[in-house]
């Protein structure tokens, strides 16, 4: 059993939370000035020492090979300073900003799976033994698929989901502060359907149903079976040709009007929990069951002013202006305040980008 870890890791949550993905520390440093109130470093891996050179196609065939018995030592990959974050977060918290949540991310579009040679508890072990463990306050699911269709990590294996499970507990249990941030197709409200490869097509779509990358749930599996664990849910509505993205560009419905019917759908007419038929997947040893997420655990993700472009119609874009309207009207809904936890966006470094800047403005959309 993993043993306490030190105290300054146990920040709780803000009651409204403003979530921004970051790599960049004076970006960081500027964002939240301006009214972030969590910020998720990205990216971080934990490896094997044996697989530390390895890719996540290498990994597999080296597990394959290899006595698991034997206890494996892990060990940290990452491309962010570390010791820049640390000089940061120090700074900030001499500065007033004691109150602001930093985790980090694992996973990204293109970006690793859990290695297959290591058990939840090695890796885990690694983490609290390593600098991310006194450095950061919990950490973020963001394990995706790629771009190649013919990759391992197209797939999530059900190892690296009972992984994700089990290490998301045993950070509970110390006192960390644990995310996940599915894509929406990843976590679908409105679709029972379930696999686990996120390569998928959606034949009878009526708008790009040749997209070859939507998911069916995957993450719904983590949440119904270890939801206890997680303490918010990040929902990407900017996935590639999301629903929402579909609704708002081949539907004219407008944003913050299917912001609202999202929200509301979910709490008012499913009552904080949707269905999933988790024995499609034979493999699960799952029946069909209700996954609940409830609103204060909801944060809605957005897309920076990358996704501004005028002549985008991939990735939804809501501005600013839009979102405080959906907000406004959630909060005084006739069904009583139906706000979610707060709002994501990905990214800090592309504020500004198109005159965009949702940390100061949904900063002030929340804090009026």
């Amino acid at each position: 059993m993993a043993s306490p870890t030190r105290s300054r890791n146990r920040r709780p949550l803000p009651a409204k939370m403003l979530i921004g993905y970051g790599t960049n520390c004076d970006r960081v440093r500027k964002a939240v000035h301006d009214g972030v109130n969590i910020v998720i470093w990205a990216f971080m891996d934990i490896v094997a020492v044996d697989n530390e050179h390895e890719d996540s196609d290498h990994r597999e065939l080296l597990e394959s090979q290899t006595d698991t018995d034997t206890p494996r030592r892990g060990r940290i990959k990452t491309d962010l300073d570390l010791n820049g974050i640390r000089q940061l977060i120090q700074e900030l918290d001499q500065n007033g900003y004691n109150h602001v949540i930093h985790l980090v991310s694992f996973g990204g579009w293109n970006g690793p799976h859990l290695d297959a040679a290591l058990s939840a508890e090695e890796w885990y072990d690694c983490w609290k033994e390593s600098e991310a463990g006194s450095l950061f306050h919990g950490m973020d699911w963001d394990l995706e698929g790629h771009d190649d269709l013919t990759r391992p990590t197209n797939v999530f294996t059900i190892e690296c989901l009972e992984k994700m499970g089990h290490i998301s507990r045993m950070m509970k249990e110390d006192g960390y502060l644990v995310g996940m941030a599915p894509p929406q197709s990843y976590m679908n409200f409105d679709n029972p359907h379930l696999s686990r490869y996120v390569n998928l097509t959606e034949p009878d779509r009526p708008w790009h149903s040749e997209f070859h990358y939507f998911g069916a749930n995957v993450y719904s599996y983590v949440l119904a079976k270890y939801g206890d664990f997680i303490d918010f849910v990040s929902m990407q509505l900017y996935e590639s040709y999301s629903l929402a993205a579909m609704a708002v560009y081949h539907e004219n419905i407008e944003p913050e009007d299917y912001l609202i019917s999202y929200i509301q759908d979910l709490v008012v007419k499913q009552k904080e929990k949707f269905y999933v038929d988790f024995s499609q997947d034979k493999d699960l040893n799952m029946e069909g069951q209700y996954t609940h997420l409830p609103l204060k655990k909801l944060v809605i993700g957005l897309a920076n002013g990358w996704a501004a472009d005028p002549e985008n119609r991939k990735h939804i874009f809501i501005a600013p202006e839009q979102i405080q309207k959906a907000y406004n009207a959630l909060q005084n809904s006739d069904h009583g305040d139906l706000s979610p936890r707060g709002f994501m966006f990905w990214t800090i470094e592309e504020e500004g980008t198109r005159d965009v800047y949702l940390a100061r403005d949904i900063h002030k959309t929340l804090n009026p």
